[in-house]
């Protein structure tokens, strides 16, 4: 507040309407986002609004004076202005102002009368607040906190704006980094996040969430079965743990298991990071334990041969794309998606290099950014006819059109895909991912340095930049052509499409 003269205080509520323009100015205004003028704010909504205003003055309160005749001055000012405005009453045109302002500053530029008065009465109970606290500083007393609805409100830290579970998954599901996430990813991501506002319950405050809430959420989780919501239609998840273990249905695999507790982890620590929760109630949470044994793993030579030789894969059903995704992603080490939807525009060559070009396009998202890259063709897969299916392609189409469907390509071909290799091995470790892992393995024993290994199967190991600078951007792919042309499996034959 600053020091003042006995006749200014009796004006002091006045000045106050005027000085808020700019306190909230400079404040970062988390309620530019809230509900239309016409629906009625929520008690909740018009304390944020107050525990504002009151941390704006005090953030902006003058320092108490030294002199004892100063102080004196400005303990008369604060009673008086305090005295001011307890008996002005919220229908004050003055007190009024200010709560219209402040409405206005948080998105709400006019205000049914209704909440025009509670929303100055919660301004009048702030001032009140703000000249108790004063007349502390000003009488060298200990600063104390007198309005339990302000005890937590200081000129330090920006009051946490009061965000439901519904709103706080919208903003995170809006926030920028998940902007280029895949439409197939998003779909998973959008089911994991309504499960959470279900069992966090959608109106409820965020910031309340609570150890046990967050422990309670990922226990009910882990009971529910596989398209649980299609299995007990009409049915809470609630509901639904309980009916499937009383049915004996065994519940989620423990990946799906861990995929949804990270879904709750990353909500809480995103939140925590904007600095929109005080605390982190998902920190360390854990989901189920993977067992070693139930993860994705290479393919011996043995396995190679007998994938290879099926009738699915050995071009009886003809040269498609089941015939060239195996082999591709043995000789390539390149995911399921980033080869379904190549283009035959892909297929380039640099420095006198042939290499299939992996980038995002209308058809196909990246998982990572590192997953941008250009690998060069494995003499193994031009000796088997891979150029020469290239070549009989619509120029400007895909290179396996026979790939095209009337649903999802990616994921209904991915789906047909592990149809046919489950047909073939009783181990469900082998699945068509293993073929990536099956690449990096051999990339091993072919010693070809890790941060090449890294470029040519865009992973994250290693610093694809200075492998780069190291060898010369120039002789970058010759080098890459060199070391991937290393990668041999003894004993297989992949066969031949010319």
């Amino acid at each position: 507040m600053g020091l003042v003269s006995f006749a200014e205080a009796q004006k002091l509520a006045r000045v106050e309407s005027m000085k808020v323009d700019a306190i909230f100015a400079a404040a970062t205004d988390h309620q530019k986002a809230s509900p239309s003028p016409l629906q009625p704010m929520t008690d909740r909504e018009i304390l944020y609004l107050a525990q504002k205003y009151l941390h704006g003055l005090e953030a902006n309160v003058g320092t108490v004076p030294f002199e004892e005749r100063a102080r004196s001055e400005r303990l008369e000012a604060v009673q008086e202005a305090s005295f001011d405005i307890s008996q002005g009453g919220i229908e004050d045109a003055g007190l009024q102002q200010v709560a219209s302002r402040v409405a206005g500053s948080a998105g709400r530029p006019s205000l049914p009368l209704s909440d025009l008065l509670r929303v100055t009465e919660a301004i009048q109970r702030a001032l009140l607040e703000h000249y108790a606290r004063d007349e502390d500083r000003a009488s060298l007393r200990a600063e104390g906190r007198y309005d339990p609805a302000f005890s937590a409100v200081d000129g330090r830290a920006l009051p946490i704006p009061p965000l439901t579970v519904r709103k706080a998954i919208e903003l995170y599901k809006a926030d920028p980094e998940r902007s280029n996430v895949a439409p197939r990813t998003r779909g998973a991501y959008e089911f994991r996040y309504r499960l959470l506002e279900e069992l966090l319950g959608p109106d409820k405050l965020i910031g309340s969430v609570t150890r046990a809430d967050v422990r309670e959420a990922r226990d009910i989780m882990l009971r529910l079965p596989p398209n649980a919501a299609k299995r007990f239609p009409g049915k809470t998840l609630r509901e639904i743990a309980v009916a499937a273990e009383k049915d004996k249905i065994a519940p989620m695999s423990a990946k799906s298991g861990v995929l949804y507790v990270e879904a709750l982890s990353a909500l809480f620590n995103w939140l925590s990071r904007e600095e929109m929760v005080s605390r982190n109630p998902a920190v360390g949470l854990k989901g189920p334990a993977l067992d070693d044994e139930t993860d994705r793993r290479s393919f011996s030579i043995d396995e190679l041969r007998k994938l290879l030789e099926a009738s699915a894969f050995n071009g009886e059903c003809g040269y498609g794309w089941l015939y060239w995704m195996p082999r591709l992603a043995l000789y390539t080490g390149a995911r399921f998606a980033e080869l379904l939807a190549l283009r035959v525009a892909d297929v380039v060559e640099e420095d006198g290099v042939t290499c299939i070009s992996i980038s995002p396009h209308e058809n196909r998202r990246l998982k990572t950014r590192g997953s941008k890259r250009l690998v060069p063709i494995h003499p193994a897969l031009e000796q088997a006819g891979f150029l020469q299916h290239v070549a009989t392609q619509p120029e400007h189409g895909l290179v396996f059109p026979d790939a095209v469907g009337p649903k999802d390509m990616i994921t209904a071909q991915n789906k047909k895909m592990g149809r046919e290799i489950r047909s073939l091995f009783e181990d469900d470790t082998l699945v068509f991912h293993g073929l990536r892992h099956t690449f990096k393995d051999a990339a091993g024993r072919a010693r070809i340095p890790r941060d090449l290994v890294s470029m040519l199967g865009g992973w994250k190991i290693g610093d694809g930049h200075a492998a780069m600078d190291s060898y010369g951007r120039d002789r970058l792919l010759p080098v890459l052509f060199e070391e991937i042309s290393k990668i041999e499996f003894p004993g297989l034959d992949i066969g031949s499409a010319r």
